[in-house]
């Protein structure tokens, strides 16, 4: 019988009891994308939200351009054009104290009437990162929602998204910015096609945006991905989410394989988050770390509480 091992996995695995005691480096806050409900409403204004994460811990925010695009435009939304929000971004950091670690963006590499246009555009965010001192960008490659079931169907796109990421990196190289694409979604999602794009791509400014729940959208353990794939992560979203076999009724995302999932308060759901956190400590990683909260508890009551888990877990674990 044959073995196939994960030699990421594996050096996680035997190392598991070896938790370094130094003094945990991460910092922790709290992506835009946690509080959109609010934002969608009218209840906060993004000055709001930075004023939220200082008043309750947060070390900085992580800017989801979904955030302050118009609804419905944010795949075309160039925020380095929209300079009455860039104004309102300098002054709001200035006024809390608090830093945009990073921004978000949604692209697709794959249309081939667009292509160039999302490639430009994902260039124009780098020189943004540059211009406002943001270091970390992360882009998506494909729209979230594209469910490709055939292998095929990665493989004829995967090579037209690593051409895309190559020119994209090679910018951000330049300009000192990290790029980094997410498991997202459900075309490029999984441990093994990231790791398979970073490789492809094979540039120092290109990385991962590990997202320690979305993993389980192709159905893959969380715990063994993480572990699988966090050497290679620049920025990491901590996430939880209830799971089950069969559907229970509306509101329920469901995965490649058939389960469904809904979004929680971080460690109130279905993932083994004490491992999760365990394994990323014992990795060394020392970066930016952002609560993305998406679940149907009240918003403030899931960032609050998510947020108060999150570094309660770290300290446990770094004890």
């Amino acid at each position: 019988m044959i073995v196939n091992l994960d030699i990421d996995s594996v050096t996680c695995v035997l190392d598991a009891g070896a938790i370094d005691r130094k003094e945990c480096l991460m910092k922790i806050g709290l992506s835009s994308y946690s509080f959109r409900p609010l934002m969608l409403d009218g209840s906060m204004r993004i000055e709001d939200v930075f004023a939220w994460i200082r008043d309750n811990g947060g070390e900085h925010l992580e800017l989801a351009t979904l955030s302050v695009a118009p609804v419905g435009e944010d795949m075309q939304y160039d925020l380095g054009a929209d300079q009455e929000t860039l104004d309102r971004l300098k002054t709001v950091t200035a006024e809390t104290g608090i830093p945009i670690s990073g921004i978000c963006i949604g692209a697709n590499f794959i249309d081939a009437d667009t292509r160039r246009t999302q490639i430009e555009r994902a260039k124009r965010y780098v020189e943004l990162c540059d211009r406002i001192d943001v270091r970390f960008l992360r882009h998506d490659v494909v729209p979230w929602s594209l469910r490709a079931t055939e292998a095929a169907e990665f493989e004829q796109a995967f090579l037209v998204i690593v051409d895309a990421c190559q020119e994209i990196a090679a910018h951000a190289e330049r300009l000192g910015v990290i790029a980094s694409v997410e498991d997202h979604g459900f075309l490029m999602n999984s441990s093994e096609r990231i790791k398979r794009l970073i490789h492809a791509v094979n540039s120092p400014s290109f990385k991962m945006t590990l997202d320690v729940g979305n993993f389980m959208c192709v159905d893959e353990d969380p715990l063994m991905a993480t572990r699988a794939s966090i050497r290679h992560a620049s920025f990491l979203h901590l996430k939880d989410f209830y799971v089950r076999p069969t559907k229970p009724g509306p509101g329920w995302l469901e995965t490649l394989g058939g389960q469904h999932i809904r979004g929680s308060v971080f460690g109130f759901g279905d993932l083994p988050v004490t491992e999760i956190i365990r394994s990323v400590v014992q990795s060394g990683y020392d970066g930016f770390v952002s609560l993305e909260y998406e679940g149907n508890e009240p918003t403030l009551f899931g960032c609050e509480t998510g947020l108060a888990n999150a570094r309660r877990l770290i300290a446990e674990v770094t004890g």
